[in-house]
């Protein structure tokens, strides 16, 4: 590990980002009227947010920060692949992907972490993705939170995995060992036509909440939680809104078997969009 890797790690573990976090998260949703306002019209124009694709674009309709920040887009504006096996989840930034070896995910210069430490210790959640495949996508706060269904599938577990909120980005990616087993995140595993099929929500560095259209806003917590559900009880159509960030972090997708394999150009740094082909 190199000296620049130590300082960054040191430096992130003794600053306090779980405070820093809830104070953003309590801030963020808070109706300030003009200065909400201000800070709106100010992160558009920063990150050069193109209000043309967003469904309501009256700024001053939002009532606080995060309400535009999990803003909705037209439904025009992201067309949904058909001729695919899977479709990406989210807008995004690919950080890695690639297959599934020896229980490791490989990220990026030779580091690499533990699918089992990522879903949350299961043995059996572990063993039904070895040999499979995965991605990593990073959502900056410039992009489209919400996240959709990359496949038909029913909802079949989740596993709510407490952990840090250290920062995810690009720097974070390629210099920071097992940071995705480090951070808060939820697992989500469905049962779909390619078999098991996992959507990981992971936490960040001032990401308010992670937010699911079955249980709502997931409540941090100190012990791992392993919700189950019934076949059907939560179905979903490829495209279809599974949850939101408040704020920027990423979603981790991992299928079972070698039946299929990315689409072409989804490949470390190369930018995404929801809808677009990710497994063929």
């Amino acid at each position: 590990m190199s000296f620049s890797t130590l300082l960054l790690r040191a430096t992130e573990t003794v600053t306090p980002f779980g405070l820093l976090t809830g104070l953003s998260g309590k801030l963020m949703d808070a109706n300030m009227g003009v200065l909400t306002q201000a800070l709106i019209k100010g992160f558009v124009k920063s990150f050069n947010i193109n209000l043309d694709e967003v469904a309501n674009k009256d700024l001053s309709s939002y009532k606080t920060f995060n309400d535009f920040f999990i803003r909705k887009l037209r439904a025009d504006v992201r067309p949904i692949a058909q001729d695919c096996a899977a479709i990406s989840p989210v807008d995004g930034t690919v950080g890695q992907s690639g297959d599934i070896i020896n229980g490791r995910l490989i990220q990026a210069k030779g580091i690499d972490y533990s699918l089992r430490a990522l879903v949350g210790g299961d043995l059996r959640d572990t063993a039904q993705f070895e040999g499979g495949g995965f991605a990593t996508i990073y959502l900056s706060p410039s992009n489209y939170h919400r996240i959709h269904m990359p496949i038909d599938g029913s909802l079949v577990k989740t596993v709510h995995v407490p952990g840090k909120h250290f920062p995810v980005g690009k720097r974070n990616i390629s210099g920071m060992p097992g940071l995705y087993t480090a951070n808060e995140r939820l697992v989500c595993l469905f049962e779909t036509e390619l078999g098991q099929f996992a959507v990981i929500m992971v936490g960040a560095a001032l990401v308010g909440s992670i937010n699911t259209s079955w249980a709502g806003h997931i409540v941090r917590r100190k012990d791992v939680k392993v919700s189950y559900f019934d076949p059907g009880q939560f179905s979903f159509k490829r495209g279809d809104e599974i949850g939101y960030f408040k704020y920027g972090s990423t979603v981790i997708c991992m299928w079972t078997g070698n039946t299929t394999e990315l689409t072409a150009g989804f490949d470390r740094g190369n930018k995404v969009l929801f809808g677009q082909q990710m497994l063929i």
